[in-house]
């Protein structure tokens, strides 16, 4: 039996800004296929974390491979690595110029060169997917937060990546908009996604999680289970944490 490589490695990963250490020598991995959720305080570096693995964020030290590919050498095709990575944040930065449609099609074809027919077909099949096929050809400016998350989603999705990242996703949603983001999320891990999601979403993580993983302070502090890290939590600082979130 094969024993799956991690399609992102992290080792000994830090990140300073000043004197403070937004990473203090991170190590992590994940597999294919697999959901980790990353949880902690503001201010934990867990977006830093996050950033990271796309080199939205240079890092100091340490090594970053994603699916092989050294995020941090000198001579890394970037964008090819971004390509395989699909990344959700907290605020849409959808193009807000273009329709819907247009915004899930602009990357797939300039950057993978697929024919538009092709493109507008793939990108309604998304919209569907995300149960707003009928917003196609609004602008963002006409949709609920909700609605552009959603599409914000689909958007990462047309480049068929590999991962998907998710930066708290849904931190600026109200409590009902906030249901229809993770209802789409939870569908994607269903389908076998594998994904790396910031979020303070508790009912999410027991859901969905393979994993899970504590910052506090720019360190991994814990790693476990949704059911270990809901019962049995280990370290002080997040029995702490557990207690004023739940």
């Amino acid at each position: 039996m094969t024993v799956a490589k991690p399609i992102i490695s992290m080792r000994g990963v830090s990140k300073f800004f000043g004197q403070m250490a937004a990473l203090n020598n991170v190590s992590l991995d994940v597999y294919p296929g697999e959901k980790v959720v990353i949880i902690g305080p503001s201010g934990s570096g867990k977006s830093t974390l996050l950033r990271s693995i796309n080199r939205l964020e240079s890092v100091d030290y340490g090594s970053i491979f994603v699916d092989g590919y050294d995020v941090r050498a000198e001579n890394a095709k970037i964008n090819a690595i971004r390509e395989e990575l699909g990344m959700v944040f907290q605020s849409f930065n959808l193009f807000p110029h273009m329709t819907v449609l247009r915004n899930l099609t602009l990357a797939p074809v300039k950057l993978r060169k697929t024919p538009k027919a092709e493109a507008d077909a793939q990108a309604m099949k998304l919209l569907s997917k995300v149960d707003i096929r009928d917003k196609a050809h609004m602008y963002p400016a006409m949709l609920s937060g909700g609605q552009q998350q959603r599409v914000a989603i689909a958007r990462a999705l047309a480049m068929n990546p590999k991962i998907m990242l998710f930066d708290e996703p849904t931190s600026a949603l109200d409590p009902e908009t906030t249901g229809e983001v993770l209802d789409v999320m939870v569908t994607l891990a269903k389908e076998g996604m594998t994904m790396v999601v910031v979020t303070h979403e508790m009912g999410f993580a027991r859901e969905v999680a393979d994993r899970m993983v504590f910052m506090d302070q720019g360190e991994i502090l814990e790693e476990g289970t949704p059911g270990h890290f809901f019962t049995s939590p280990q370290h002080p600082r997040l029995k702490k944490f557990m207690q004023q979130i739940l």
